[in-house]
């Protein structure tokens, strides 16, 4: 019984990773279908990360030193 499983698993990993290879056109798709399904699976169990500009911090910094520097001029 651990041996067909194990057997299971196998030929399951190999039909999702290069099933569409070698496989005729209707196993083909559905191996590439279900590795596409697969992927957007796991991805979306991953939180979304919040990126922005990796310069936007330095914007939002020179925004406010110009903002004072205005704010000095004007007293």
């Amino acid at each position: 019984m651990k041996k067909l499983g194990t057997m299971i698993l196998i030929l399951g990993l190999i039909f999702v990773g290069m099933g569409d290879s070698f496989l005729p056109k209707p196993l083909s798709t559905l191996s590439k279908k279900t590795r596409s399904n697969l992927n957007q699976f796991l991805l979306g169990l991953t939180p979304e990360p919040d990126l922005k500009k990796p310069s936007q911090q330095r914007e939002d910094q020179v925004k406010e030193l110009e903002e004072q520097v205005k704010g000095n001029r004007d007293n």
